[in-house]
């Protein structure tokens, strides 16, 4: 199929690589010319016994110039010793094909000098004096150009975001503060314990927003960091001692989306305020516990138990007018979640929810 083009046999060193080169009148040069990409092939001493019109347009060379050359002449020089050896392991390896780059990027080097970015694939087959290698090649410059194009926009746009989670966090402490200025103006017990609750709920949502502005990651929440933030400063809101009552938590579930760390936070808030207040009463010693763990059948269950007084008699959690456990019903349908209520040696509220499915 191919034929040896005449001329002076020192001009190529390799006698049967010659017999690959192929004239304009080949039907496979016509073929191989109607490639975009650069088609490049060289003798077992690396030596170019065929280029391309698309190698031509890629490097600047002429076919009739660069035959006989080394392919050093093609590479920047910070990376001939790398590419020999590559092409030493490829000529004693079983493959007879494969992908280069996959360790490092590829750069190649036109006759002017300048460098660019290469994709590249690599084939191999033996000829009479030893191994020819054919290569694949096509400058990646502009693509190269729209990925950081790309980047440098996720970064603009990083940058905002954690800015508007800070602004907002920012925004939520200020309403925090004012409850807490309000509270302290009131005397009536019973309203300032409203305010105080009021404080807490809005402190849960701007811990999130300090989360996420924090955080790496601007689609979801370290469960573990973020829970126990949380439970700390309901300890100190309510001014309750981790000597008294101690706090047990098992978080095993990793990460949350803000959709699902919103009403999360503000179950848990609840929950953990309601034993902190009730569970043990004048003074009594004893545990709060959390869990949020992956269930099965891609769920997750969060639990608040505690091991107080339990539950009264004349409390139902299912029609119970409190705003706090009227907002723990509200939340559990908003993610779904069925509710199960365990009165055994203390309480403990149950909740099982789908996990939401991520974005690719």
């Amino acid at each position: 199929m191919a034929r040896r083009e005449g001329g002076d046999h020192n001009e190529r060193p390799a006698r049967s690589a010659d017999r690959l080169l192929l004239d304009s009148s080949d039907p496979l040069s016509r073929i191989l010319d109607l490639a975009e990409d650069a088609i490049i092939s060289v003798c077992h001493e690396q030596r170019i016994v065929l280029f391309n019109q698309g190698a031509e347009r890629l490097f600047g060379y002429g076919a009739v110039e660069i035959r006989g050359q080394s392919l050093d002449t093609l590479l920047p020089s910070r990376f001939i010793d790398a590419h020999r050896a590559h092409i030493k392991e490829f000529a004693h390896s079983a493959q007879t094909a494969r992908r280069m780059g996959e360790r490092q990027e590829i750069f190649a080097r036109r006759k002017n000098g300048e460098e660019f970015p290469a994709e590249a694939s690599i084939s191999k087959f033996r000829g009479d004096d030893g191994w020819i290698f054919t290569v694949i090649l096509r400058d990646i410059s502009e693509r190269k150009k729209g990925e950081e194009a790309v980047r440098a926009s996720l970064r603009e746009k990083e940058t905002l975001l954690k800015e508007i989670h800070h602004r907002v966090k920012n925004n939520l402490q200020v309403v925090s503060s004012l409850l807490g200025l309000q509270s302290r103006a009131i005397g009536d017990e019973m309203t300032r314990k409203m305010f105080q609750e009021s404080q807490n709920r809005v402190h849960s949502m701007a811990l999130l927003h300090e989360r996420l502005y924090q955080s790496r990651n601007l689609s979801e929440i370290g469960c573990a960091e973020y829970i126990a933030q949380l439970a700390a400063h309901l300890f100190r809101s309510f001014g309750v001692s981790s000597s008294r009552i101690r706090l047990v938590m098992n978080v095993e579930k990793q990460h949350m989306t803000m959709d699902t760390a919103v009403p999360c936070g503000l179950i848990l808030n609840e929950l953990v305020s309601n034993a902190l207040k009730y569970a043990f009463p004048d003074g009594r010693d004893g545990e709060v516990r959390i869990l949020l763990e992956d269930a099965s059948d891609s769920r997750t269950r969060l639990a608040v138990g505690d091991n107080g007084v339990g539950l009264p008699q004349d409390v139902n959690i299912w029609n119970t007018r409190t705003l706090g456990l009227r907002l723990v019903r509200t939340l559990a349908a908003q993610l779904g979640a069925g509710i199960e209520v365990i009165t055994n040696r203390g309480t403990e509220i149950r909740l099982v929810f789908p996990q939401p499915e991520k974005v690719s």
